[in-house]
């Protein structure tokens, strides 16, 4: 009977050691999260330092960070222009031939940790937000912004092919819709996890 109760011993103390070696063992150590593996947003390259003039002139209140173009998309007559400006992302859509007057303009904040935002996405959280143009536009837009990523829904009665693509971007045609457009800005690894979900 001793033996049996020896073994029984031996036999919960191997399985808490076990339990304690998996779960980290309570090392006060902050894990990262999934964000933290991917690169930034701000660590993109700029596609268009001209283009931050414009948008620093639709703010009000004007923001002391100076923002930075990261993607942009052309298509039909308009272009997507999505910038990051401080711990915010941006949209801007400009017809091409006026390209300092705004036809829609969307931002939104970063999450402020992992637990805000929504997980729709891989590298998220994302926060969202969507506007409408100009009356009479039919442009629409929404924007989900992450620490890593951008995906932006867009959709225009103004037909149009794509164009032009410059910086980390990738475009994908909506199949219910066909004026409209996802587009996702962030590097290359992010953008590959994202497309298929879209």
């Amino acid at each position: 009977m001793a033996q049996i109760f020896r073994k029984t011993v031996l036999g919960v103390a191997l399985l808490l050691s076990c339990v304690a070696c998996t779960s980290g063992g309570g090392d006060g150590k902050t894990h990262e999260s999934s964000v933290d593996q991917f690169p930034r947003l701000n660590q993109l390259k700029s596609v268009d330092a001209s283009e931050a003039q414009n948008i620093a002139a639709d703010e009000f209140p004007s923001d002391p960070h100076v923002p930075k173009v990261i993607g942009e998309v052309r298509k039909g007559p308009y272009r997507l222009i999505a910038y990051i400006q401080g711990d915010s992302c941006g949209l801007r859509v400009t017809d091409a031939s006026d390209p300092k007057r705004a036809l829609l303009h969307v931002t939104s904040a970063w999450p402020a940790n992992d637990s805000d935002g929504s997980a729709k996405y891989p590298a998220g959280p994302y926060s969202f937000a969507s506007a409408g143009g100009a009356s009479g536009s039919d442009t629409w837009a929404s924007l989900g912004c992450g620490k890593s990523a951008m995906v932006i829904g867009y959709s225009s009665r103004t037909y149009g092919p794509v164009s032009d693509q410059r910086g980390d971007v990738s475009v994908k045609k909506n199949s219910e819709d066909p004026v409209a457009l996802m587009v996702v800005i962030g590097p290359r690894g992010v953008r590959e996890k994202i497309l298929p979900r879209l």
